[in-house]
């Protein structure tokens, strides 16, 4: 079972105030891209207007704007190798800093977008020229100490390698051992090297040749690599994979009984994206302001402070007062962990239990030998069987027990890629005063030529549905007026809103049925609307 997915980190809303000084929000990452100029880069396939060069360098333009807007505190630096101009030292010949590892800005990304549009290969080899001369080995040392320089705390720091060559020194066997050693160094020191393989159609990037050594691969992770980039979404789709967070929301322990106990890490799969935190200036000087709260006796006037007050309830007319200790013995239930109750069928699981996003359980064998095949084992026989596991999770001290299901999932991979890890989603489930019953019930009065109508409109109609194809078109349009004003243009990039109906292409499917449907229950005639812009795939059965 593989480790090495990774999901988003971010902390339900309810226990941000809990997490304190350990919350994992506040690290940051470190990312060098580290891109091959040599020759072999700036050729471009018949039917495209881009050499592999460009690509890089637009896929990196993509990923700064997308910290910007997720992880603007994270450190990114682009570096140039097999370049004939060096702005390094002697020591590191055919390596050029373009930039320094720094935290994303407008600034930064107008200075790669000379390399991704518009670019002139003729200038380009004017002011850096390019060479085949270079060592990789001392290439991944001049990035070792421009790690070593960022004074700040990096929680990953890594190495994105662009490149189309597979095997960079093949004519020099002591410079493919420095460099495979260099890039064991790098390891040690906990700095990830991820290669970033980019081709022309119908390449192939042979890992074995050297790659293999370098990233310490077996031959069965060298099988399960996917193919190499050969169109740009493809390549933009590799790095933002590879750039994946990979921290959890938190680690629990699924404890059996007292004597029998697994690690495991909590990741949040889903969690709504929200707009930025407005800021609010003062008007005359753009400063940023302060909002204090002051609690005060209606009575006196009296200023009061936190020792002053205390917290109360209004029961049955009555006013109930605690105090801190009585606070914390109520919220306290137990330590952390995931408390198996039982084992239950799957069918049980009903769609109106849904109470919120959930969150995805996979092992951790860190903290507990052994936890990765124990859970194996139970997800295996829960998938067998047709069984979710029952249980009371705390996540924090302090946060209360919730009835949760373990729902397994099986493992799905596509062409060398995992689609779907597998593991066990963490359902929250309701308790018994959180469902309400419903004393009304509507009759509706059957119409079979209706019903069938019905069935024949939607048959038309059925799509294949990702939640991935449907961008927010608040958040884009935001995201579009902010980058226009940061990068000062013209025109700010039209949002396509997705979320819109095409009433085109509905009406061309399904138009003779929806006629139909409005004669038969005789309802008011169709009203003419623009059609949209929007595309949907729909199914041809």
């Amino acid at each position: 079972m593989d480790g090495t997915f990774g999901f988003e980190n971010d902390f339900d809303q309810e226990y941000d105030d809990q997490i304190g000084s350990n919350s994992i929000s506040s690290l940051r990452d470190g990312t060098l891209f580290l891109v091959d100029c040599s020759s072999s880069m700036f050729v471009r396939a018949e039917v495209e207007d881009k050499t592999l060069f460009e690509k890089c360098m637009k896929a990196i333009q993509n990923m700064y704007q997308q910290k910007i807007y997720g992880s603007d505190k994270d450190f990114l630096g682009i570096v140039f190798f097999g370049t004939e101009q060096n702005n390094t030292s002697e020591d590191f010949p055919h390596i050029y800093t373009l930039q320094e590892l720094d935290q994303p800005s407008a600034e930064r990304i107008k200075e790669i977008e000379q390399f991704s549009t518009n670019f002139d290969f003729k200038n380009f080899r004017q002011e850096y020229g390019n060479s085949n001369e270079y060592a990789l080995n001392k290439v991944f040392w001049w990035c070792s100490n421009m790690f070593s320089l960022i004074t700040q705390k990096l929680d990953t720091r890594r190495i994105m390698l662009f490149t189309r060559k597979d095997h960079p020194h093949e004519n020099d066997k002591t410079l493919e051992k420095l460099a495979k050693n260099k890039s064991k160094d790098l390891y040690d020191v906990g700095i990830i090297l991820e290669v970033v393989p980019v081709v022309l159609e119908g390449e192939k990037f042979d890992f074995s040749k050297f790659y293999a050594d370098a990233l310490m691969l077996s031959e069965e992770e060298i099988k399960l690599l996917p193919d190499p980039a050969e169109n740009f979404e493809e390549l933009e789709k590799t790095v933002r994979s590879k750039d994946h967070k990979r921290r959890p929301y938190t680690h629990l322990n699924l404890e059996f009984d007292n004597n029998l106990s697994i690690s495991c890490s909590v990741f949040n799969l889903v969690r709504e994206c929200s707009k930025p935190t407005k800021i609010k200036l003062d008007k005359k000087t753009n400063v940023e302001t302060k909002t204090v709260t002051r609690r005060f006796n209606p009575d006196t006037g009296e200023i009061l402070f936190a020792s002053d007050t205390k917290l109360a309830l209004d029961i049955f007319g009555k006013r109930i007062a605690f105090e801190q200790d009585e606070i914390k013995s109520i919220k306290r239930f137990g330590n952390p962990a995931l408390r198996l109750i039982g084992f239950k069928d799957l069918k049980t699981i009903k769609p109106y239990m849904y109470v919120k996003p959930g969150h995805f359980l996979y092992p951790d064998e860190k903290s507990i030998e052994g936890s990765t095949t124990l859970f194996g084992a139970l997800l295996q026989k829960c998938l067998e069987k047709e069984k979710f596991i029952l249980c009371e999770m705390i996540c924090r001290i302090n946060t209360p027990p919730r009835l949760v299901a373990l729902y397994p999932q099986q493992e799905e991979v596509e062409e060398k890629i995992q689609m779907i890890p597998p593991g066990f989603h963490v359902l929250y489930l309701p308790f018994a005063d959180d469902i309400r019953q419903i004393d009304r019930m509507v009759e509706t009065k059957k119409n079979p030529q209706v019903a069938e109508l019905f069935t024949k409109c939607i048959n038309k109609l059925k799509f294949k549905y990702s939640p991935e194809d449907f961008k927010n078109p608040a958040l884009q349009k935001l995201w579009f007026e902010i980058e226009a004003i940061a990068l000062a243009r013209e025109e700010t990039e039209q949002v396509e809103d997705l979320t819109l109906p095409d009433n085109s292409r509905i009406e061309k499917r399904a138009g003779h049925f929806l006629d139909n449907i409005i004669s038969e229950l005789s309802l008011p005639e169709k009203s003419t609307q623009a059609k949209s812009k929007r595309k949907v795939i729909l199914s041809t059965s």
